[in-house]
């Protein structure tokens, strides 16, 4: 495959993973840039062990917890400025995204990885570094803190 298939093929999913775990579209944008080009330089070392979407999240990992350490981006997503053309109800939504934001950064991250973007949890483990076990817990974890900060 070659770079400007992955991009083509990804782009969108890797900006949407930036945009709910930062919640700023520029910051966003800037985060999925500096993924693509450093799987630019890191092409040649992908060996296949994982699928190139895996790695390529992976990546945006590394990408995002440099710029966190760093200070480059609000840890708390803004609320977005309206709901999704898709919600059946703006205002269901609108709490949706409140309940999502008031959530910790890993907890949105391991949401954002499975529920939103479709990784199976065993992919999100490899990305994260940690067992299939622990990634579970992590996501039960962060589904029941969601149902709380949802249901009020």
């Amino acid at each position: 495959m070659e770079l400007e298939d992955v991009f083509r093929a990804h782009q969108q999913a890797v900006f949407a993973y930036f945009l709910r775990l930062v919640g700023n579209r520029q910051d966003a944008e800037e985060l999925t840039q500096e993924t693509f080009v450093r799987a630019c330089g890191a092409a040649l070392r992908f060996r296949g062990n994982s699928s190139v979407r895996t790695w390529l999240f992976g990546i945006a990992r590394r990408v995002l917890l440099e710029a966190s350490r760093a200070g480059l981006f609000e840890r708390r997503p803004e609320l977005p400025e309206r709901a999704a053309p898709a919600a059946p109800d703006p205002d269901e939504r609108m709490d949706l995204e409140r309940a999502l934001a008031s959530l910790g950064v890993s907890d949105r991250e391991v949401l954002v990885m499975v529920d939103m973007l479709g990784f199976e949890p065993i992919e999100g483990a490899a990305m994260v570094g940690v067992t299939p076990d622990t990634f579970r817990v992590r996501l039960h974890r962060a589904r029941g803190r969601l149902r709380e900060a949802y249901g009020r």
